[in-house]
């Protein structure tokens, strides 16, 4: 919540500095970014099933991380625009909404992929919203099944999900983070490098994360991991990376 308080306080100063002016930009990245959070909250079962819970646990980092660091960088864009005249963040359409589609498409992904893999945690026949007999597939399409998600077995006993966006890249939901974040910095166009450093940050620390998982899962899963990474062999675009 500090996050948002400080988005909306970036607003005001931005106000006060230029004589009652705000620029769109501003308003956008703080409306996104509302819905952002807005979203764990309304999803807050589905953050149990995060690698942030289920390994990092509970701790220093993320105590630190979630009172200090997240409201005071993440806000960077705001903080920038709100110490710059609205006058020089004057965006074109196309521009406009060129970003206005990366941040839709990425919370989007970020979303569907976050709550296909907490489904399927639960109830292996569940991945893209739909059970596998589900009543309305039968009235409306005359359907009985489903297509069954696909996944491997593994020796320990969990199931390793390779259907639905985790059949796309293996970390789609930072994919999807990833494309949101470049939206928000697209906003504040290319004055200063500042903003910037917010997805850049972002995309080393989850090309740091995506390699630390693997090791874990190579560890923890050997030769069924192995099988997983045969079929999904891109981490985060596919065919980019």
């Amino acid at each position: 919540m500090l996050w948002i308080l400080l988005n909306i306080s970036f607003i005001e100063k931005q106000k006060q500095n230029f004589d009652g002016h705000y620029s769109l930009s501003i308003i956008i990245i703080t409306i996104f970014q509302i819905l952002f959070v807005t979203d764990y909250y309304y999803f807050e079962e589905a953050i149990l099933t995060t690698w942030d819970i289920m390994e990092e646990k509970f701790g220093l980092m993320m105590i630190w991380g979630d009172i200090v660091f997240v409201p005071f960088f993440f806000s960077i864009q705001t903080h920038y625009l709100s110490l710059h005249s609205p006058s020089i963040q004057t965006l074109s359409t196309s521009y406009l909404v060129f970003c206005l589609c990366l941040c839709i498409s990425g919370f989007l992904l970020f979303r569907i992929s976050n709550l296909q893999k907490h489904h399927f945690s639960y109830d292996s026949s569940y991945v893209w919203g739909l059970s596998c007999y589900n009543y309305f597939l039968q009235q409306l399409f005359g359907m009985n099944r489903c297509n069954l998600p696909k996944y491997i077995q593994t020796k320990r006993g969990p199931k390793i999900l390779y259907s639905g966006c985790w059949g796309i890249a293996r970390r789609m939901s930072l994919t999807g983070d990833i494309l949101q974040s470049i939206g928000w910095c697209l906003l504040c166009s290319f004055n200063h490098f500042i903003p910037y450093t917010y997805i850049i940050y972002l995309t080393v620390c989850f090309m740091h994360r995506e390699r630390r998982d693997n090791e874990v899962c190579q560890r923890k899963f050997g030769s069924d991991w192995k099988a997983y990474t045969n079929i999904v062999q891109w981490r985060f675009f596919p065919n980019i990376y």
